[in-house]
């Protein structure tokens, strides 16, 4: 396996101009690269949407040689039920990069992969990136089960990782499993309850977690199928 080298314990002044000056550098072609390539580009991001997905990739510099490449793709409609859910509907009107860098998003957990480990030239690691990229889409084989899957058991569900397995299942229409994840976070009067990772408060005074959020959400979509 491609190890690269360790970023110095302490960088000298010039150590840090140098290496700032190199991320400055492949960002810029990363960035002029990946748009001619179909990607779009924001806050050192790649990401576009590929069909029915969100894919993004957060590219740095490895020291000296090599570069990281963070791969994250979930489902377009994950993020506006999501959004729902927690009664922000006008975050679908925010642009498409909102997905990759905003903070009221669902994020499943990168993949990381060096790229290019034996390089230093910014300008290759750049190319190499983009067509590191490319390749990902080309041979994609995502699903909404395999996500789930990647999540481990329910009980290790923890936090955000649970309110993505929630809406996972409610993309599936899964409304008796999702349910029964908001249920397993716990009493939510309990401090030792699991809220889900997001918390929203009201004009009242008050305040909702994701999870009592998901559990009215739910309820509501019952009531309205059965009518």
């Amino acid at each position: 396996m491609d190890v690269p080298q360790p970023w110095p314990a302490k960088l000298t002044r010039e150590q840090a101009k140098g290496a700032k000056q190199r991320e400055r550098d492949f960002q810029a072609i990363v960035k002029a690269h990946g748009k001619a390539s179909g990607w779009r580009y924001a806050r050192a991001d790649l990401f576009k949407q590929e069909g029915d997905w969100f894919v993004s990739n957060m590219p740095s510099l490895a020291w000296e040689r090599g570069a990281w490449s963070r791969l994250t793709v979930k489902p377009m409609a994950l993020d506006p039920l999501f959004w729902d859910i927690v009664g922000l509907p006008e975050n679908n009107h925010l642009p498409l990069s909102f997905r990759a860098t905003g903070a009221w998003v669902l994020q499943p957990r990168w993949r990381e992969e060096l790229v290019g480990v034996s390089e230093s030239s910014v300008v290759e690691l750049a190319h190499q990136t983009v067509a590191w990229s490319n390749t990902q889409v080309a041979g994609s084989d995502w699903s909404i089960d395999g996500m789930i899957a990647d999540l481990g058991s329910d009980r290790e569900l923890r936090s955000q990782r649970r309110a993505l397995a929630i809406c996972l299942h409610l993309l599936k229409g899964d409304l008796d499993k999702a349910q029964h994840l908001c249920r397993q976070a716990g009493d939510q009067s309990s401090l030792a309850a699991d809220g889900g990772g997001f918390g929203t408060n009201h004009a009242d005074g008050t305040r909702s977690t994701f999870i009592q959020q998901a559990l009215d959400w739910t309820a509501k979509e019952r009531r309205e199928g059965a009518a």
